[in-house]
């Protein structure tokens, strides 16, 4: 009973190995890569967005309520000109109603009305701006 063994000699064996693992680190090399940079440039828009929402600001300039509406007259006073800015009506914590300025650029005062329904008093008005969440200005109505 002289049994034969085949199978795959050492050195085939060793190169498959090799072959296979330079393999494997050139995917990676490769999805590292791309992942790297997509991370650099997202966190470089990031860092560039709040570098200029830093010179972003808006100022409730006046507010003339009435039963019904708030006339809201809103300066950007800072140097970003803003896509859509929000003005909306408090009472209690509860929002009364909403509108928009679009568009308010850089030295721009732009009055709107805000009107609601339900007959509440509104106490305080916010203004605010999705393009630079960190700025925003708030005053109570009267």
């Amino acid at each position: 009973m002289n049994a034969e063994r085949k199978g795959v000699s050492p050195l085939i064996a060793a190169v498959l190995l090799i072959a296979f693992t330079m393999a494997v680190a050139a995917i990676l090399t490769a999805w590292v890569t791309t992942f790297t940079q997509e991370q650099t440039e997202q966190l470089g828009n990031q860092s560039e967005k709040q570098i200029d929402c830093s010179f972003a600001q808006l100022e409730i300039f006046d507010t003339n309520p009435d039963t019904t509406w708030v006339s809201v007259a809103v300066t950007n006073t800072g140097t970003v000109d803003f896509n859509n800015t929000t003005v909306t009506t408090i009472s209690e914590g509860s929002v009364l109603g909403t509108d928009f300025i679009s568009p308010l650029e850089s030295g721009q005062t732009e009055s709107v009305n805000v009107s609601w329904a339900d007959g509440g008093e509104a106490e305080t008005v916010r203004v605010a701006t999705a393009q630079c969440p960190t700025v925003s200005d708030q005053s109570t109505v009267g």
